[in-house]
């Protein structure tokens, strides 16, 4: 629908140029310019150079109709149209292609944006938390809020009453649970917490509304890695603090 407006606007504001030229005495002729300008903003304007390369038809055969001698009359395109029209086409699907391509740069660009601001608040919160459970709690939380899912970051070995998935998971440091074999019917996945050939804990996540994707199990490990630098700093801070008193 606003692809739709825009063109609208474009094609009543070129129509208006020709009308106003030929009121001017000026030669109608003149406005070509005026549509490649049209065709250009169509262009940038719906990031597609279909539209432009439409609006460019338009113009044509709106000129030829109404401006063109003998008035009222389509007739066939002339050498001078077919030109005017091949312009028009390789300006729309040249700058098409380039604002295709710039949005994509500014969206990448938004992302990068985004995901260094997000890692900024978790490493300043990892690095105010004093405890090992308050690093846990403050990550779990960051990723609750990002992957919009219930996140549960346990530290240590799970006890003799935690589901067969999450023991799977802490032993043989392994994912296990929703979407992995032999854990059909389990509503969470379960990631092993782990760095340097240590295991730390689980961290569970529920998949209720699908699957973990690629970038999500990044953004688990990138959480998970520097959660366990908040982790190993604050269990050293504690042994310190009760070997001093």
């Amino acid at each position: 629908m606003r692809n739709l407006v825009v063109l609208a606007i474009l094609y009543g504001a070129g129509l208006a140029a020709v009308w106003g030229f030929s009121l001017m005495g000026v030669s109608t002729l003149v406005v070509f310019p005026v549509f490649v300008l049209g065709v250009l903003i169509a262009s940038l304007e719906t990031d597609s150079g279909l539209w432009g390369g439409a609006l460019g038809l338009a113009f044509l055969l709106s000129y030829d109709f109404l401006f063109a001698s003998p008035m009222l009359e389509l007739k066939v395109l002339n050498r001078t149209d077919l030109v005017a029209l091949v312009i028009f086409v390789a300006v729309a699907l040249i700058m098409g292609v380039i604002t295709h391509r710039m949005g994509r740069q500014v969206q990448a660009a938004d992302r990068t944006a985004t995901a260094l601001s997000r890692l900024n608040r978790l490493s300043a919160g990892l690095f105010e938390s004093t405890t090992p459970a308050e690093a846990c709690r403050f990550s779990q939380e960051f990723l609750a809020k990002i992957l919009r899912r219930d996140v549960t970051i346990s530290l240590g070995e799970p006890g003799p009453d935690a589901p067969s998935a999450v023991r799977d998971c802490y032993e043989q440091r392994i994912p296990t649970g929703y979407g992995e074999v032999g854990y059909r019917g389990v509503p969470e996945k379960f990631l092993p917490l782990g760095m340097k050939g240590r295991i730390f804990g689980v961290v569970a996540v529920d998949c209720t509304a699908g699957d973990l994707d690629g970038a999500s199990r990044t953004l688990i490990a990138s959480v998970a890695a520097q959660t366990l630098v908040a982790v190993e700093r604050n269990t050293l801070k504690e042994q310190q603090d009760i070997s001093e008193e």
